[in-house]
């Protein structure tokens, strides 16, 4: 009897290590592609704020992680950028610029984006009003920052950090919320024929 209580503990303390491995695996996996959506840099004219696909990537995040490893995920990405490491791209005047208020924007987006998606499988209009809540924030965070670096000048800060940018947003959270509809629906399925599989060998 003690040895299969041992053995019982050991088991669930492997499978534990495992989840957590494949926890950090995943919060440093959305930090990385955040940081190569970031070297898509396209400069436009009358704003010092780039097209990047930033956007979609943290987005992807708050669709596939928990709340708190979206956050991780996303507070990763913001820290090792500000130690120097180049993830917020090239010509990125990073947390010291007028655009940092939208990387901070990353972490509030993908945390509400996945707090909003709710655990377990969700529907595309679920996906969908969690990722535009998520991107409204984004925005929000990154307007506010760039209005108080251009002394209060909060419509300046909209023509020149949403305007040029709401069309492309509402086609990234379009196109995430599908592709994340995708997933979840796939997850589904293979959670479903598990269970029956496990039925006909019982």
């Amino acid at each position: 009897m003690t040895g299969q209580v041992g053995a019982t503990v050991r088991s669930a303390r492997s499978s534990a290590a495992r989840r957590g491995c494949f926890a950090v695996v995943r919060v440093v996996g959305f930090c990385a592609l955040t940081a190569l959506a970031g070297q898509v840099w396209i400069p436009l004219p009358g704003t010092d704020v780039p097209m990047t696909l930033q956007p979609v990537a943290v987005l992807l995040t708050g669709y596939a992680l928990a709340p708190r490893a979206a956050a991780a995920a996303m507070g990763l990405f913001i820290t090792m950028g500000a130690l120097g490491l180049p993830l917020f791209g090239l010509r990125s005047a990073g947390l010291g610029g007028s655009t940092g208020g939208y990387l901070i924007g990353f972490l509030v987006a993908a945390w509400l984006t996945s707090v909003l998606r709710g655990r377990g499988s969700a529907g595309f209009y679920r996906l969908l009003l969690a990722g535009a809540v998520g991107m409204f924030a984004l925005f929000v965070v990154g307007v506010w920052w760039k209005a108080v670096w251009l002394g209060g000048d909060v419509r300046l800060a909209l023509a020149t950090g949403f305007a040029p940018f709401a069309v492309k947003a509402v086609v990234e959270l379009l196109l995430t919320a599908g592709l994340a509809d995708r997933f979840w629906t796939w997850r589904r399925r293979v959670a479903e024929r598990d269970v029956v599989r496990k039925a006909e060998l019982d």
